[in-house]
């Protein structure tokens, strides 16, 4: 449904959602949590309402925030018709994502778990809603609903920084299980995804576990690539799932086709990120040199490469295998405290 197919009160109400969006997250840069929540809270109300009431109430009605979580979703439930989607009128992910981070700033966490509830019911494709809830439940201390939380994210990560949080709340829970091996093979692999540490100091995790766990420099200087053989030996996750991976070639293949090509170009940035092949590498170069081309030749061009990577190496840009180290076995390994 376009935004002209919308009633005077529902663009009203979008409007109106997207200024108190702004005046909430000043409010949070000015570290006034307090303050933002009761900003927000008049919005929320009558997102209550709106959710009870036609067409938002509707089980066809979802609220996705990026194209490619409409990707995601249909491809995981393939027997849903695209056409039948429609998206909702309000702006239910983001308030309720925006409410959950202002509760957990203020320490209610079991709010915050709950606000995120809210948001998945009109979005489940949204592998970020997940992890905000293993936030909150990590805070509470329950590492099993963490651990439900993570893996039921997983499938759906498409952002690099998302499969970081991901290695590090994996890492936390195993550290709660005893599996201390592997947790720290979890820290070790984290900077593969943000190397920038925007969401944990993987180095300082490591050495805090080889000294709690008594192993010393083995775990404090764990190599990344040897971390992900572990990893993979243990059947454990490394990098994204063959799901999000071919619904990222999917959207690239579409962007590419539609002729939007800085929309493919922020994709294949994407794949290279989670994937590390050095065919999206290749692509994104190839994008920049054929800038100055007709957009049916730089389409021509681009799908001319991807059919050609294909065809070299169909195996290398999906599914979620670790590097390949000399000793591929495929044993796995086992924990000493598993």
């Amino acid at each position: 449904m376009a935004d002209t197919d919308l009633t005077a009160e529902q663009q009203k109400l979008r409007d109106d959602a997207q200024a108190t969006f702004r005046r909430v997250q000043f409010a949070l840069q000015m570290k006034h949590p307090d303050q933002a929540l009761r900003m927000l809270t008049p919005l929320l109300d009558r997102l209550q309402k709106s959710a009870q009431e036609e067409p938002d109430c509707l089980p066809d009605r979802l609220d996705f925030t990026d194209p490619a979580q409409a990707y995601l979703y249909l491809n995981a439930h393939p027997d849903v018709d695209p056409n039948a989607v429609k998206p909702t009128v309000a702006p239910y992910t983001d308030a309720y994502g925006i409410h959950s981070a202002l509760l957990y700033a203020l320490g209610r966490y079991e709010d915050a778990a709950a606000a995120i509830d809210n948001a998945l019911r009109f979005n489940t494709a949204d592998a970020g809603l997940y992890l905000e809830r293993a936030m909150s439940h990590e805070a509470m201390g329950d590492f099993d609903a963490v651990e439900r939380d993570i893996e039921a994210a997983w499938p759906l990560i498409i952002i690099a920084t998302d499969l970081a949080r991901y290695h590090a709340f994996r890492a936390n829970v195993l550290v709660t299980q005893g599996k201390y091996e592997l947790a720290a093979a979890h820290y070790a692999v984290y900077e593969d995804f943000d190397p920038d540490d925007i969401y944990a100091d993987p180095h300082a995790e490591l050495h805090e576990l080889a000294h709690a766990s008594g192993r010393g420099h083995r775990l404090a200087h764990l190599s990344s690539a040897e971390a992900a053989q572990r990893l993979k030996r243990a059947g454990e996750n490394y990098g994204p799932s063959k799901l999000a991976v071919d619904t990222m070639q999917e959207l690239l293949n579409d962007t590419l086709n539609a002729g939007k090509f800085d929309d493919a170009r922020y994709v294949a940035a994407g794949l290279w990120a989670i994937t590390h092949f050095d065919g999206w590498k290749t692509l994104l170069d190839k994008l920049d040199e054929l800038a100055s081309l007709s957009a049916d030749e730089r389409r021509d061009r681009a799908n001319e490469f991807l059919a050609k990577a294909a065809q070299d190496d169909p195996n290398a840009a999906s599914g979620d295998d670790a590097p390949d180290a000399a000793d591929g076995t495929g044993e796995k390994d086992g924990d000493a405290n598993a």
